[in-house]
């Protein structure tokens, strides 16, 4: 569900529009999308950030405010996800950076290049790149939804997770009924395998309910040991459980996206059957973030422990 799109800085340009008023207009228009929703390819391995960053320091007062603000944010909610120089030299204008995204998304595709009308009609490729100006015409925003349909199976889970469990900074695996030794949940175990961030381990918890009829607290945490501790350790990670009296929902919530799911974190045995996932405002992911912070007293926590 987590999009990526490759932003060229001159849309943060004011002088790269007819009119400079229009650049917080059109920042405005897109400015939540990035927030709520997408990552941002930091094109050459870092190189498109610490140009941003250049920019804000050289050039600020020619940069509107909201320019710099979501530049800022952007940074700040750790949004730039580094790739690979896709050409062999650094981009010198914003001409030249719309190439590299172009490269860049041919050796690894994404949503889409945000650019200026002047260099959307430069690069003539309008099923990937559209001017900020015309994004209303590009099917790839057009088509964009808060929801998705997929099918209950480990890889169509991980092929609208796989951005976001490769970058989030934390992660909430949040479904009363999680139990990795159950039938249904026999492949959790596989989402946690697909966190793959060496250099900075998310801040990784598991909430789920104490179902007192069927299982007890001390059995709970023996099969998460028994089924999680080989991949956890493995991944280099380190997870919280948290065994809670009662809550219904299903959720995961991470620093850049929260996602309602209908069914949670099972599986189907039959490969035909659908569920719904929905992606949270940024107020309501927040609201169950906390709902779900022992120090809130909202639920009764049963039970916790730590898995590494």
């Amino acid at each position: 569900m987590l999009v990526e799109y490759a932003l060229i800085p001159d849309i943060f340009d004011a002088n790269c529009y007819d009119y400079p008023e229009l650049c917080s207009s059109r920042i405005e228009y897109i400015k939540d999308a990035l927030l709520e929703e997408a990552l941002v390819r930091d094109l050459r391995n870092g190189e498109l950030c610490k140009y941003f960053q250049t920019c804000l320091k050289k050039n600020g007062d020619f940069w509107p405010s909201r320019s710099k603000e979501i530049i800022k944010k952007l940074i700040k909610q750790n949004r730039f996800r580094r790739v690979p120089a896709a050409q062999d030299t650094t981009p010198s204008n914003y001409l030249e950076w719309c190439h590299e995204a172009i490269s860049s998304h041919n050796q690894e595709p994404l949503n889409g290049v945000i650019t200026t009308q002047l260099h959307a009609v430069a690069v003539s490729k309008p099923d990937i790149v559209a001017s900020i100006d015309k994004l209303s015409g590009a099917d790839w925003w057009r088509n964009r939804s808060p929801s998705v349909r997929l099918h209950r199976t480990t890889n169509d889970y991980l092929r609208h997770l796989q951005l976001l469990l490769c970058h989030a900074n934390s992660i909430m695996f949040i479904d009363p009924y999680l139990d990795p030794l159950k039938g249904h949940y026999r492949e959790f175990n596989k989402l946690l395998a697909a966190i793959k961030n060496p250099d900075e381990p998310p801040a990784i918890e598991i909430h789920i309910c104490y179902l007192a009829d069927s299982i007890t607290k001390s059995q709970y945490e023996a099969d998460f040991r028994s089924k999680l501790s080989g991949v956890i350790n493995t991944a280099g990670l380190t997870v919280k459980v948290f065994i809670w009296d009662k809550f219904h929902d299903r959720y995961l919530i991470s620093n850049l996206m929260g996602i309602k799911l209908n069914n949670g974190f099972d599986i189907s045995d039959n490969p035909q059957e659908m569920t719904t996932w929905g992606r949270l405002g940024r107020s309501d992911r927040d609201d169950i973030q906390r709902e779900f912070d022992p120090a809130s007293g909202r639920h009764k926590l049963q039970h916790r422990f730590t898995v590494s």
